[in-house]
């Protein structure tokens, strides 16, 4: 099994959309260049970053470090050697402990750091070793994966620091979904809702979806960690409740979730609305079934004319059943295509029959 097939498999068994990141990190392993991932938060970067790495190499041999404001020069070094400094008044560190030991290193917002560290950073990278005065210790690291929020194009505003270690990572890519539909949502809760424990959903999946792609309508995308943690919350309130069943009262909590905010107002109206629409769809549903079971019967008739009437029969009062059905306004064309269905295949059932009668 490739590297590729490897990295793809372990993250597609928690992440959907993953398929670009996947390949851009087999790409990294297997040239040996250090990659940039970007993009807004809660997409799981870390998260995916983590499941490729366990299937390519052991955790002995991944460093993670986490920058910042607060970051220096002897925390990427791997620590202040503060005998020496004591006794011998030099400056010396321990690389053995810090990234530069290990064959793989995940750098988490990178560029929150101060420009010193980046530029401290950036020569190492560019001649493969830690070299600080006396001390020298070659860089065993074979790929470096950052890890930021922050567009590359923004990042090289910052300075020329930062502009310089950009280069030093020529595969990047954006970690966001193209789209935040309700179907998206869909796909992302059908992955996770099995690994989650509590409550049953009941079937608000598709509401909760609903909820998501309106808020995420306006700009201000509801993020995948966010949509996750909203399974978490609507378990919790119905186990507040005291049931084993989630209900339509425990989507209220919803507007405790960021970027579900600007909702908390008139929440209720949009999962009333989301509700009306999940249960057009599943009236819309069975009505489609039911005509699925009809077409069924209709080529089971063959040349029996009196079972041919029946069908058509059972197919004009189907029709008049789907002309009444109650949907939401993006479900009347597909209401109509079904109605329009049941009339043609009524008419032809009534033509087999007067054709096999003259026979």
């Amino acid at each position: 099994m490739n590297v590729f097939t490897k990295i793809s498999e372990a993250v597609g068994a928690r992440f959907i959309r993953h398929q670009e990141l996947s390949r851009i990190l087999a790409l990294a392993v297997a040239s040996g260049k250090n990659v940039l991932l970007w993009g807004p938060g809660g997409h799981g970067k870390s998260e995916m970053v983590t499941a490729a790495l366990s299937v390519v190499t052991s955790d002995d041999n991944v460093f993670v470090q986490s920058f910042g404001e607060g970051m220096d020069e002897a925390t990427l070094w791997g620590g202040l050697d503060f005998a020496a400094l004591e006794k011998e008044k030099v400056l010396r560190y321990f690389p053995e402990q810090s990234f530069l030991a290990k064959e793989f290193a995940v750098f988490e917002e990178m560029f929150d750091a101060p420009a010193t560290v980046l530029l401290a950073l950036k020569d190492t990278l560019t001649a493969r070793k830690l070299r600080k005065g006396a001390q020298s210790y070659p860089m065993k690291t074979k790929v470096i994966i950052a890890i930021t929020n922050r567009n590359p194009g923004e990042i090289a505003g910052i300075g020329p620091a930062a502009a310089a270690l950009i280069e030093r990572f020529p595969l990047q890519y954006k970690v966001a979904w193209p789209s935040y539909t309700s179907q998206d949502y869909l796909e992302l809760f059908a992955k996770v809702a099995p690994q989650l424990k509590g409550a049953d959903l009941n079937g608000t999946t598709r509401v909760l979806a609903e909820v998501m792609a309106k808020a995420s309508e306006n700009g201000d995308v509801v993020s995948p960690r966010t949509a996750v943690h909203a399974l978490g919350v609507v378990k919790a309130a119905a186990a507040l409740r005291g049931s084993d069943r989630v209900e339509k009262q425990d989507l209220l909590d919803l507007c405790y979730l960021p970027g579900m905010e600007q909702f908390a107002a008139n929440l209720k109206a949009e999962l009333d609305a989301a509700y009306e629409r999940a249960e057009a769809e599943h009236r819309l549903s069975e009505s489609e079934r039911k005509l699925q079971t009809l077409l069924e019967e209709l080529s089971a008739a063959k040349d029996s004319p009196i079972k041919l009437l029946q069908v058509a029969k059972r197919l004009l009062a189907f029709q008049d059943e789907v002309a009444k059905l109650k949907v939401t306004d993006g479900l009347t064309d597909r209401r109509k295509r079904v109605r329009d269905s049941a009339s043609e295949k009524a008419a032809e059932a009534q033509r087999l029959a007067l054709d096999n009668t003259r026979a």
